[in-house]
């Protein structure tokens, strides 16, 4: 799976590794230009524990397309050509940051039916004037991001709270969360995490515990 993705998607699952392993949501973005080239990278840091080379941390609003989006010039000419992609679908405040950006493409992998908000394009006047063009990434690409936040979600919140948000992936994606939990059960994520295992290494042991014709994710 790692090999077949396309260099913006990996570098989307890097971040979200890194984030998971720093405690916080597994959540990457990253931004390239015209030429695929990449601009800038962002990851959730909102369960960070400092700040760490002046970057938003350990706040509500440290969200990961936010981070790749402030480090991206977008002042000039070439920012129509800029495309974002991130590893879950962006919650209303990236939508929104991303629409103001200028940039015109989107790339997520996972749905998000709980906080997703790619629906509200086109919704209002100011929402309409822009032509957006959103795309989906891989299916076997959006089961492995999704899994990951579900693992997390049940690693990190309290047992209402966790439920709350699985409730509604349940209802959409449920082998994501299936795989979620069985991932939580094994303990094999934090096994890789304690162990120091890159992305790509991740990715591998995960496919190899649910095998490649399981990676694939309901729409």
């Amino acid at each position: 799976m790692w090999d077949e993705l396309d260099a913006p998607w990996r570098a989307c699952l890097e971040e979200a590794w890194t984030a998971y392993c720093a405690g916080s949501a597994p959540i990457g973005a990253v931004i390239v230009d015209g030429h695929g080239r990449e601009l800038a990278r962002g990851r959730n840091r909102r369960r960070d524990k400092a700040k760490s080379d002046g970057r938003l941390a350990g706040h509500a609003l440290a969200h990961a397309e936010l981070e790749a989006l402030t480090s991206t010039d977008c002042y000039n000419g070439e920012k129509a050509t800029y495309e974002l992609y991130s590893s879950m679908e962006p919650c209303p405040m990236c939508l929104g940051a991303f629409y103001m950006s200028g940039l015109r493409t989107l790339h997520y992998a996972a749905p998000d039916p709980w906080a997703g908000a790619v629906d509200l394009l086109g919704t209002t006047p100011y929402m309409s004037r822009k032509a957006i063009r959103v795309e989906r990434g891989p299916e076997d690409l959006a089961l492995l991001s999704l899994a990951l936040n579900v693992e997390s979600t049940l690693r990190r919140d309290t047992a209402p709270r966790a439920e709350m948000f699985l409730e509604v992936w349940a209802a959409h994606v449920p082998q994501a969360v299936a795989l979620g939990r069985a991932l939580l059960e094994s303990g094999e994520l934090d096994r890789l995490r304690r162990e120091g295992a890159t992305a790509a290494g991740m990715v591998g042991r995960v496919a190899e515990l649910v095998g490649p014709s399981d990676m694939k994710a309901a729409r």
